[in-house]
């Protein structure tokens, strides 16, 4: 079987670039306030997150079938959810992330612990609920 295509569709990626924007254009521009370019990408993060890790597992270690695929990104969201719940709550993970992201990027990034932020992760099931409705159109069209 072709693997589904799970990130790259127009919602995940439009998600993917508002994270880009916001993070590079909106946040500190004082143009919008700071609370709501933090719950914008976080909301936007969570959603394509899931779909784009589990997309690359695809990549390196194909399905067997489409609901092993939709199985994978229940996997990527619950680690994604365990690392933003610990990142909004606990200062050390906070600063093992902003570590590892300035070691990544080389740049200084900020995070803030917030455990308010929460909230958006309502968007994990959603992103899981994208991924089985694409497996199951995928399986019956045909695909295994």
């Amino acid at each position: 079987m072709g693997r589904p295509r799970l990130f790259t569709r127009a919602l995940p990626v439009a998600c993917m670039v508002l994270v880009a924007l916001n993070d590079h254009w909106l946040k500190g521009s004082g143009g919008v306030p700071g609370w709501l370019t933090g719950k914008l990408s976080d909301v936007a993060g969570l959603y394509f997150a899931p779909l784009l890790l589990a997309e690359l597992w695809l990549l390196v270690w194909p399905a067997s079938c489409a609901s092993a695929a939709a199985r994978r990104v229940a996997w990527m969201a619950l680690a994604v959810g365990g690392g933003f719940t610990a990142i909004k709550t606990l200062p050390e993970a906070d600063a093992l992330y902003e570590t590892w992201l300035f070691a990544l990027l080389r740049r200084p990034v900020r995070n803030t612990v917030d455990p308010t932020d929460l909230v958006a992760l309502v968007m994990l099931v959603l992103s899981v609920g994208t991924a089985q409705r694409l497996c199951r159109q995928r399986a019956g069209e045909g695909g295994v």
